[in-house]
């Protein structure tokens, strides 16, 4: 069976067809980010989110504020003031945190971790043991410009540098503002970002190595956790992004393996329960990484975890297809790329095949908005998943899975990759033809120059009579598209070769007590396609000829 396990990625992420998915603005991975970070989310980022009535999640706390993210101010900056190469002043940063400190706990204003903070933030706030309950609008917008900011490494840096670490572990033990606990959470996400070392404690580290290795703030973040407190949405979002951040990091995620235990639980209360897109995003995406990077389940040792996962995931995407508001999205596709890498785990075979019918049955309605109109979009990560998940069943239980709405699916489908790939090597034929008349044409025109003007003439003709740069660049930005193509191919051909065996054996089969094959049920223009698709996508005929060596 055709593995997805081996696609190339540009996220590095292994067995995912995540990294050819279309992204948006926050939470996941983009080019500038791979391999170790995800990318800062603004503050200005937010969405009012939703919930159904009876959902146990809610966000009436935090409601949503809606600005254009801006600098904060800085009039009459100072070199000696600025943050690195920051147009930001550092006296800004100070008066926002120090005004945090006594937002949450005035009492410890004067304490000594905060005295890089006091000794240039005095001037801009006059002191008072008087504890605020509630953010007021000032405030909470100074507070959301340091959140735009503090994806900058310098940014980051000086938070460090100001020891706001311990500040911000104050605010999230201390503080009874859920939009305050909100924003530090994600002050926090934005910084563990940050690829820049900085010393720390006498030695170089990222930012997410100073987060982890604070053992009070990592702990109260473990805390917030494991706290049964799934009240507000906006502040899990931040939460569960962050933590997603320390697994994508290579330099965190071996500490981060050793406390994976303590997301299972909440996790799976969300899938099963929560009616918040932007939550369910977050976790499906945290589920993807930690099933298919951080190999979650290689060994049968958590075979009982991974079961209450597979049925969390089962059951969030049965509640996401019977919401009236049902759209193909990000989360889908994390969570039936979920489903698709337990088909690469051999110690998930049994559970797989206990949910095998409850699957099927999901796979049949994504299919239905999938494809119809004989419209099929073969590049999406969703459909391979569903293909591949498919191809599994097929091949450890057989046609039984298989019904006449599944098998007119997979007709457009293969017709379409038939027609695509045609397309596509009708375009590389015309593409080495103009490459081979490019060639000679330079080769010819190189003879007929003056020897004086070589150098100058070979430059003109580079530029005038070579597409081969700009063909070259076109090659380098299509690979991505190839690359999922090839695997579609390979996948579709897999569907209908399997198909095509499991057909002559149902029909060859004088056991069983009907003895009525799938493929009758079809018209004949059905039967035709399916004809045409096993001679010539799946190539049939070479492929005999090849195992003959004929």
């Amino acid at each position: 069976m055709t593995s997805t396990k081996n696609i190339p990625t540009s996220q590095n992420e292994s067995g995912s067809f995540s990294s050819f998915r279309s992204t948006n603005d926050c939470d996941t991975p983009i080019e500038q980010y791979q391999c170790d970070s995800t990318p800062p989310i603004h503050s200005s980022h937010r969405h009012i989110p939703t919930h159904s009535q009876d959902a146990p999640i809610s966000s009436s706390s935090s409601p949503s504020i809606l600005r254009n993210p801006s600098p904060p101010p800085a009039e009459n900056l100072t070199r000696d003031d600025m943050v690195g190469d920051e147009m930001y002043s550092k006296s800004w940063f100070c008066q926002v945190l120090l005004k945090l400190i006594q937002f949450v706990a005035p009492e410890q204003l004067h304490d000594e971790i905060f005295t890089n903070i006091r000794q240039q933030g005095d001037d801009f706030l006059s002191t008072n043991s008087h504890k605020k309950q509630e953010l007021d609008e000032t405030f909470e917008s100074e507070l959301c410009e340091l959140w735009d900011v503090s994806m900058s490494a310098d940014v980051a840096h000086l938070l460090i540098e100001f020891n706001s670490l311990d500040l911000f572990n104050v605010v999230l033990i201390e503080c009874k503002d859920k939009r305050c606990t909100e924003i530090v959470l994600g002050i926090l996400s934005n910084m563990a970002c940050c690829k820049r070392t900085l010393s720390y404690e006498n030695q170089m580290k990222s930012v997410g190595q100073c987060i982890i290795e604070h053992s009070n703030l990592f702990a109260t973040i473990l805390s917030i956790l494991t706290s049964d407190d799934y009240s507000d949405c906006p502040t899990l979002v931040q939460l569960f992004r962050l933590i997603y951040t320390l697994f994508v990091r290579q330099d965190t995620r071996h500490f981060m393996l050793e406390h994976v235990q303590l997301t299972y639980e909440p996790l799976c209360f969300i899938l099963q329960s929560c009616c918040n897109k932007e939550l369910l995003e977050q976790c499906s995406s945290l589920l993807r990484i930690l099933l298919d990077e951080c190999n979650l389940f290689e060994t049968n040792e958590q075979n009982e975890v991974a079961y209450l996962i597979l049925t969390s995931i089962t059951t969030a995407i049965n509640a996401l297809i019977e919401n009236e508001t049902f759209t193909i999205d990000n989360i889908l596709e994390n969570l039936f790329n979920c489903l698709q890498i337990y088909t690469t785990n051999e110690y998930c075979t049994q559970m797989l095949n206990d949910h095998c019918q409850i699957i099927m049955k999901l796979i049949e309605t994504i299919l239905k908005y999938l494809v119809h109109d004989d419209v099929v979009q073969v590049h999406s990560v969703l459909l391979l998943s569903c293909i591949s998940i498919c191809n599994f069943f097929l091949y450890k239980q057989g046609l039984k899975i298989i019904n006449k709405s599944l098998l007119e699916y997979f007709l457009i489908i293969g017709h379409t990759c038939y027609k695509n790939k045609q397309r596509h090597d009708h375009q590389k034929h015309a593409m080495r033809r103009q490459r081979s008349r490019t060639h000679s044409h330079s080769s010819n025109k190189r003879k007929e120059m003056d020897g004086n003007d070589k150098t100058a003439n070979d430059e003109m003709l580079s530029k005038t009579h070579n597409p081969l740069i700009n063909v070259d660049c076109e090659d380098e930005n299509e690979t991505t598209n190839e690359s999922i193509s090839t695997t579609s191919y390979a996948l579709v051909d897999e569907l209908f070769l399997e198909l095509f065996y499991r057909g002559l054996k149902q029909d060859m089969s004088q056991t069983m007590e009907t003895n009525i094959s799938i493929f009758t049920q079809l018209n004949p223009d059905q039967r035709e396609l399916f004809r045409k698709i096993i001679k010539h996508f799946c190539n049939i005929e070479k492929r005999l000829d090849d195992m003959l060596d004929l």
